[in-house]
């Protein structure tokens, strides 16, 4: 990750107990699983020289006497970068905020105190490690329990907003407490379930996937419990005011908006605020993901044009994994892309939306085969990632579900990558391709257990 504490160090004068944050080139270009890297051998450094010429190292992660060593023996300073050295990148549908913010939105959003507002260096200043404590499938019951729950709360506030009765936030705290603990003793069992369990309504599936992401993400940039289930709150919430919205719009995607949909969308931010502040006590930190997660790094965002500067990091997050679902959720008649080519899109095509940083570790977080996506194997068949294998990503848990023409295999298997042995070809299984959903037709829904 690059910061203010990062220097550029070319390959050849690295140090062992220096910690690579980033690289000249994207990390998905490279066979790197695990995004961040702390040198502890000369066999490290060059496997590195193989793909890079420089890399970004992390003075604050990195151990003193490696950076101390490299500065003193060092002719000429290294270069500081900061965040705003390197294009800032996202997918932004938003036009121009000051043509578009809607009168009813109040300066909620603009009035920022050092005491509601972490920096973004202090949200990335590592406070835990989380680490797995059970496996995917022994966390399946508890984390199905807690899905049901959080669904169950999501219709008792679509209930009290329909009496105009306020939301009961203890209870709501309590609920994502469930889903928080869930995600920490090991993520992948709820972000399956967010792929292939639907509660029947789509906008109770999207508040909870967006939550399930939130607090993973929270996880993996290692937040405490308390900030964790701020997060979770803030992703439920997010898009609460989309039910004061018509029906008929309200699933659906930006892309297939139209001019007049696309502006009546946008009100849905100030029904959210309206419903956050009279109809509950939530925290301020909720009601700035409410408010930001569609303003833009380059105030190009909505409804307010704020700067990257004046947004609440937690909002930042919000609104990357907003445009990640996006892009990988196609309608009936618009299908999703890839999650890798979303993935780069928010990396390459976006014009300073989104934060670099924040964008990098969230694909760090779900990894190029994300938890219940689609991907086709060197055998020909499609296969659902169950769970990550930490230390090697490209060798997830999957259940292969159709066979080399596509079609349904009447019981599916499951396989561990790392252990998986041949394919009926002969040769060992390997993925060559991610999948966008739906691809082939399939509905991994129909797997769900």
């Amino acid at each position: 990750m690059i910061s203010n504490s990062t220097i550029e160090v070319f390959v050849n004068d690295l140090q062992l107990g220096m910690y690579i944050s980033d690289l000249d080139r994207p990390w998905l270009e490279t066979p790197y699983p695990i995004q961040g890297i702390l040198i502890q051998s000369q066999h490290d450094i060059d496997e590195l020289q193989r793909y890079c010429k420089h890399v970004y190292v992390d003075i604050d992660r990195s151990e003193p006497f490696a950076v101390q060593q490299h500065l003193s023996s060092t002719s000429h300073d290294s270069r500081s970068i900061s965040d705003q050295d390197k294009p800032a990148t996202v997918v932004s549908h938003e036009s121009n905020a000051s043509s578009h913010a809607t009168s009813t939105v109040s300066d909620r959003s603009k009035q920022l105190t050092s005491h509601e507002t972490k920096s973004l260096d202090s949200l990335l200043q590592r406070v835990n490690t989380y680490s797995d404590i059970c496996t995917a499938a022994q966390e399946i019951p508890a984390a199905t329990k807690a899905y049901n729950i959080v669904s169950t709360l999501f219709t008792d506030i679509s209930t009290n907003l329909e009496c105009n009765t306020r939301i009961n936030m203890r209870v709501a705290h309590e609920v994502v407490d469930t889903l928080r603990e869930s995600v920490i003793r090991n993520p992948d069992a709820a972000l399956l379930l967010a792929q292939l369990k639907t509660t029947g309504k789509e906008l109770y599936d999207n508040a909870i996937k967006t939550s399930i992401h939130l607090l993973a993400f929270g996880r993996h940039l290692g937040l405490p419990h308390k900030e964790l289930t701020i997060l979770g709150l803030g992703g439920l919430l997010m898009d609460i005011g989309k039910q004061r919205l018509p029906k008929e719009i309200q699933s659906k995607r930006n892309m297939s908006l139209t001019a007049d949909e696309r502006k009546l969308m946008k009100q849905h931010i100030a029904y959210g605020e309206e419903i956050i502040t009279q109809l509950s006590d939530a925290p301020e930190e909720v009601v700035k993901i409410v408010l930001q997660h569609h303003e833009r790094e380059n105030g190009n965002g909505y409804p307010s044009g704020l700067y990257a500067n004046q947004l609440h990091p937690y909002a930042r997050m919000a609104a990357i994994i907003d445009c990640y679902e996006e892009l990988i959720w196609g309608e009936s008649q618009i299908p999703g892309i890839k999650p890798f080519q979303a993935l780069k899109e928010l990396k390459d095509n976006a014009q300073n939306g989104l934060n670099y940083t924040l964008v990098e570790q969230f694909s760090q977080c779900i990894g190029m085969f994300p938890v219940g996506s689609l991907v086709e194997l060197n055998s020909g068949e499609i296969a659902i990632i169950l769970t990550h294998n930490r230390t090697q990503r490209f060798l997830p848990q999957i259940m292969i579900i159709c066979d080399a023409q596509k079609k349904p295999y009447d019981l599916p298997v499951t396989l561990d990558l790392r252990i998986a042995g041949n394919n009926p070809g002969g040769v060992e299984y390997v993925i060559v391709s991610d999948l966008p959903q739906g691809a082939y037709g399939i509905d991994p829904k129909k797997y769900y257990l």
